[in-house]
């Protein structure tokens, strides 16, 4: 399977359980238990056909405590070395991560860079930030609203491996779109 395709499912997942509910007649509780569930489901979907060799880069889906869900996406998959030109094999996933959230209008994205330790901190905050809006520029060239964009650069201040290896580093180099659903709405129909 692609990685286009991965993606591709994993927000398509994202983006349904940020919508929220479909009955408006529920109870909050209730409300809540769907999502929960629906969620449990769409994460197992997304741990079925996310391939051992994507897991390894550092590819997967989170559900953060505040409710928003996270894609992290390895770098090394999205742009060449201390680059922040996307890789042309990666924009088609972009294209479809765009039109899933043309879909869902009140979902909003943000994308956030990141780096390892390695080269001085000043340059590894612009390299992150840099990726970022490459990332939310081809999602925003793809008619997503740039007003539900944010970008932020981390540099290597948010690490998640230790950089005191090649594969530490390796999983630190990454970028995170992180989705918010704000309010309820129905996907647009085609």
């Amino acid at each position: 399977m692609t990685l286009s395709r991965i993606a591709t499912a994993s927000l398509l997942a994202l983006v349904i359980l940020a919508a929220g509910p479909l009955a408006p007649s529920a109870s909050v509780a209730q409300s809540r238990a769907v999502d929960e569930q629906g969620f449990g489901r769409a994460q197992g979907e997304i741990e079925r056909i996310i391939t051992p060799e994507y897991r390894r880069l550092g590819m997967r889906v989170e559900k953060l405590p505040d409710g928003s869900l996270r894609l992290r996406l390895p770098s090394e998959v999205m742009f060449a070395h201390d680059s922040a030109n996307l890789n042309p094999a990666f924009a088609s996933t972009l294209r479809e991560i765009a039109r899933l959230l043309n879909r869902y209008p009140r979902t909003q994205a943000r994308i956030v860079g990141h780096t390892d330790n390695v080269g001085s901190d000043d340059y590894n905050l612009d390299l992150s930030l840099r990726r970022a809006e490459s990332v939310a520029g081809m999602l925003a060239e793809q008619g997503v609203a740039s007003r539900r964009l944010l970008t932020q650069g981390r540099g290597e201040q948010e690490p998640i491996a230790s950089n005191a290896t090649p594969e530490g580093r390796q999983l630190n180099r990454r970028v995170d779109i992180v989705l918010r659903h704000q309010g309820r709405a129905q996907p647009r129909r085609n």
